[in-house]
């Protein structure tokens, strides 16, 4: 089965389809009233006429490009909840600092979805160790520090 992302994707791609036919179909038909029986119109009542013509082609643009909109959306957030974002401690404090500013993107609770878990922690503490950036001893204190830490929670 087909993930909602593309899903909604293909509903966006659709009605942006459908959006361009009637936007085009919307403006032959309010061309079409300029040669309509041949009757001279003051500039005004060239306007009102070609709107009137047209009239139902720019409901359903309208309706066309809303949905078009929404489906957009539907794949943005469909694809931001499926992604596997990076954990960083750095990252945590931005969106903290983010959701603290806006707090309406609290309610996706990105704070916690890039917070490193003690997992993460240790094997960033493994990788320094052979990178040489850790001692021996520094090494030993921080993984002690991680499990007193993990043991705690």
């Amino acid at each position: 089965m087909a993930s909602r992302h593309w899903l909604y994707f293909g509903g966006f791609v659709l009605t942006g389809v459908a959006l361009l036919a009637v936007v085009l179909v919307g403006v032959l038909d309010a061309l079409s009233a300029l040669s309509a029986d041949a009757v001279v119109y003051g500039e005004e009542f060239v306007l009102l006429a070609m709107l009137g013509a047209a009239a139902e082609w720019v409901v359903a643009a309208v309706v066309l490009g809303t949905l078009a909109c929404l489906f957009l959306v539907a794949t943005v957030v469909s694809v931001l909840r499926n992604t596997s974002l990076h954990r960083d401690d750095r990252l945590v404090a931005l969106v903290e600092r983010l959701e603290r500013e806006y707090p309406v993107l609290g309610q996706f609770d990105v704070s916690e979805k890039v917070e490193p878990t003690t997992e993460d922690r240790k094997q960033r503490l493994k990788e320094q160790y052979v990178d040489g950036e850790l001692s021996d001893a520094e090494f030993e204190r921080e993984m002690e520090r991680l499990m007193d830490e993990e043991s705690s929670t």
